[in-house]
């Protein structure tokens, strides 16, 4: 049975150590710049390569994340940074623009290359595309289950990554755009402000409230330490381990743990089992509860934490009194309490801190057990029942962070050591490492008879042993000496140290590639310096996303060039879209049939079928959504537009999704008008201009899980007043939308001028009169017929990030 992969994450140089040392088969970690977790401390360029150096002398693995959306203008830079990654013998790159993937093998065929979760890979058909473009690896979607992952490990023979502790995003990762739309911090370009870590209060459409103000959007922490074995007989190559911006205890701990799981599963499967303490200890590190996700089931509300966002630590006890006079809280502890502990006193009222001084019967000690009676000052009174939490335990924190920073405790490379001492000839040593290097050394120095004292088997074991400051240990010794030689202990000394050096210098060396494979600044050109003459103006086009056969009907009567026709329900659209295709087509509109953005395999086969139906009834467009569905729509010679949950964001992806077989591409809705204008493609480009954007899809369905009466659930009220609305679609999955309009109505000029040729009108679950209304106003204001002011079409509106951008 092959080992799994243990990853672990690395947000600072300590925590690369800790990870190595306690355990991991790899690291994934990022630098200064271009990389998903800009609140980390990275890793500057010096820090890369010696990163790179300590970890390949331990035989550690290192993923650098180039892992967020990129612009244009970033290309020369990215390619620098490639190029230098390359050059210092990074393992593996992570990747979320398709653009740069391709980009990346195209010019640098040696790296292995790994598609990140924000590619939001979530289907066979999507991991077949990745693997026709050469990607070596696949971080899946957290949201597939135990059987689509086995599906696509076994049609594909991709290396498949998946995560099994840490946070969980509620979004499908790569297609949030919530801390984007808020606050302009996009989780696309490493910037996430954690907007699902916030209490919403769910309304109705009248903004009244339906429920308490809960953390409706944050989930548990993953944990699959327990069905190690299940991920193991999967085929799951890597166990990935989510918390670059944790501390590096947390990284040794887990790592540690884990690794421990690992070893023992493989080395007795039928004897396999967590400890208490472990669970323990992982619980104590950090926790929002826990999960598994959904490897096995749509765990529904078992899948979030909705009272408290933040680490939740392990039970310590309550609260039994409280004394006016002295301000001392009393506390029947159900677990060991330490100055320099973490506790939380939760409630409606809750707070936290760490313990500087307590009391047990009057006296002031340093530590109690599950048992005591203890008094501890707090800053207000606190009713009697209150549960308090320890979140954090020093001496556990302390114990970790030994195991990282003691010389003593430090991983060491066993090598076997030869050394051959014969009058007359040089002095031999002979190292081999447990990876195969081998380094063979020779003194100028010939061996001489000995005067007085030969030398000793044993005395010359003391001498090659002394690789202390080394990452090696001696594992086995082999020595053939003749009886009456003698070396000086110097000759020995510096020869051992030779033979040393080089073999740290091949387990470095093994991870250098060849040079780049191709001049990537010459291909880079090549993109940039075409005229960009190659999509012609064919006048200004307004396309209409609907969901209903008269609201199709309103738009085509106002002006629309094109139809979207359906949305995130499968079944709902196909079951009312001839009617509208039949109106479409006889006025001589274009007609695309919408699926859902995330059709997992089960429903893939279905539309496969429907594919079939439409190609019978003549429809011949496709609005694709993920990669998946462009390929499969591809292979039956379908028109395809390449939807925005594509992230498409700069010339290469747009490029590629052309070779791909897109006619038109529906850019990222974080794209500048300037970032736009400086595309070059020979694809159709298209920009939603109107509508309330998506901000998130999740698979979890938030109404049923929190209300009986889901019927009058409208949205999420947040902290300021703000109503996001939500739909639930026909698989359970939710759908959360900006609170306020996109209008772009008083811009089209600068839009076309930017070389827009089609802007769309996302105008999902609007009436008829709504559509008919809004496509009115953009035809009439394109052909100059009328002014209007953007209050006239909404009264809360946005200009998104045309002009802005995003951090």
């Amino acid at each position: 049975m092959k080992a799994p992969e243990i990853l672990s994450p690395a947000g600072s140089f300590e925590a690369l150590k800790a990870a190595v040392e306690n355990g991991a088969d790899a690291v994934y970690l990022g630098g200064k710049e271009f990389n998903a977790r800009k609140g980390a401390a990275n890793f500057s360029r010096d820090e890369l390569r010696a990163a790179c150096e300590y970890a390949h002398l331990k035989g550690v693995n290192i993923y650098v994340t180039v892992n967020i959306l990129l612009s244009d203008r970033e290309m020369e830079e990215v390619g620098n940074f490639i190029d230098f990654l390359y050059s210092i013998g990074v393992d593996g790159i992570i990747v979320q623009d398709l653009g740069l993937g391709f980009f990346i093998k195209k010019n640098f065929q040696e790296m292995e290359l790994h598609a990140s979760t924000q590619m939001t890979i979530h289907n066979l058909e999507s991991a077949k595309v990745l693997k026709e473009l050469n990607f070596d690896r696949i971080v899946l979607a957290r949201e597939l289950s135990l059987e689509d992952i086995k599906e696509i490990k076994k049609e594909t023979g991709l290396k498949i990554e998946t995560f099994v502790h840490g946070a969980l995003c509620f979004c499908y990762s790569g297609q949030c755009l919530m801390s984007s739309f808020i606050g302009a911090r996009s989780g696309n370009r490493g910037q996430c402000a954690q907007p699902c870590r916030l209490p919403y209060t769910i309304v109705d459409n009248k903004a009244r409230p339906l429920s308490e103000r809960l953390h409706f959007l944050s989930p548990r922490d993953l944990n699959m330490i327990e069905y190690l074995p299940e991920l193991i007989e999967a085929g799951i190559d890597s166990f990935k381990i989510e918390g670059r911006l944790k501390r590096p205890e947390y990284v040794a701990q887990v790592t540690a743990i884990y690794r421990k799981a690992v070893d023992s599963f493989l080395e007795n499967p039928s004897k396999y089992r967590i400890g208490i303490e472990d669970k323990k200890r992982l619980a104590q590190i950090f926790n929002r509860d826990f999960t598994t996700g959904y490897y096995f089931k749509n765990p529904g509300s078992e899948l979030m934490s909705i009272d408290c966002p933040r680490n939740k630590g392990v039970f310590l006890g309550k609260v039994t009194g409280f004394n006016v006079k002295t301000g001392m809280t009393q506390i029947l502890l159900e677990d060991t309490l330490r100055v320099g502990d973490g506790v939380d006193f939760r409630g409606d009222d809750g707070f936290g801190y760490t313990v500087t001084r307590f009391f047990v019967d009057k006296k002031e000690v340093k530590e109690a057990e599950a048992g005591d009676l203890i008094e501890i000052k707090t800053k207000k009174s606190l009713p009697k029942g209150t549960p308090v939490y320890k979140t954090c335990d020093i001496k556990l924190m302390e114990h970790l962070e030994e195991t990282y920073r003691n010389p003593k405790l430090e991983k060491k490379i066993p090598v076997d050591i030869e050394v051959t001492v014969k009058k007359g000839c040089p002095v031999q040593i002979k190292v081999m490492d447990e990876d195969g290097n081998i380094s063979i050394r020779k003194t100028d120095y010939i061996t001489e008879k000995a005067e007085k004292k030969p030398l000793e088997q044993r005395v010359l074991k003391e001498q090659i042993d002394r690789l202390g400051n080394t990452v090696f240990k001696l594992r086995k010794f082999t020595a053939r000496i003749d009886d009456d030689a003698m070396v000086p202990f110097s000759i020995i000394n510096e020869l051992r140290r030779s033979a040393i050096k080089d073999i740290e210098n091949q387990r470095i060396d093994a991870h250098i590639k060849l040079n780049p494979s191709g001049n990537w600044k010459e291909y880079l050109e090549k993109v940039y310096d075409f005229k960009k003459e190659t999509t012609p103006d064919t006048g200004l086009k307004f396309s209409v996303r609907v969901s209903s056969c008269e609201a199709a009907e309103a738009a085509i009567l106002a002006g629309a060039d094109i139809i979207y026709y359906g949305g995130e329900d499968l079944s709902a659209t196909f079951s009312s879209y001839k009617e509208a295709y039949k109106f479409a087509r006889k006025n001589g509109r274009e007609f695309f049939m919408v699926f859902p953005r995330i059709i997992k395999n089960q429903r893939m086969k279905l539309f496969n079928s429907l594919l079939d139906e439409l190609q019978k009834n003549e429809v011949r467009g496709i609005l694709a959504g993920n990669l998946g569905i462009l390929n499969e729509a591809k292979k039956q010679g379908f028109e395809i537009i390449a939807d925005f949950s594509l992230n498409v964001f700069n010339s290469l992806s747009i490029n590629l999704l052309g070779r791909l077989g897109a006619t038109r591409v529906i850019l990222s809705n974080e794209l500048t008008l300037n970032q736009i204008k400086e595309m070059n493609s020979s694809v159709e480009k298209e920009c939603i201009v109107h509508g309330k954007i998506p901000l998130m899809v999740s698979e979890h369905n938030l109404i049923k899980s929190n209300l009986k009466d889901c019927e009058r659930a409208f949205g999420l009220k947040d902290r300021i007043g703000k109503v996001f609305p939500v739909k639930i679609d026909e698989d359970g999955r939710t759908h959360i939308y900006n609170c306020d309009e996109l209008c772009m109505i008083n811009y089209l000029d600068q839009m076309s001028r930017s070389g827009i040729n089609v802007m769309q009108l996302y105008l999902i679950d609007e009436t008829p009169e709504r559509v008919h209304k809004v496509v009115s106003a953009y035809v009439k204001t394109a052909k100059k017929e009328q002014e209007i002011d953007e209050s006239e079409i909404t009264p809360e509106f946005t200009h998104g990030h045309f002009f802005r951008g995003v951090l």
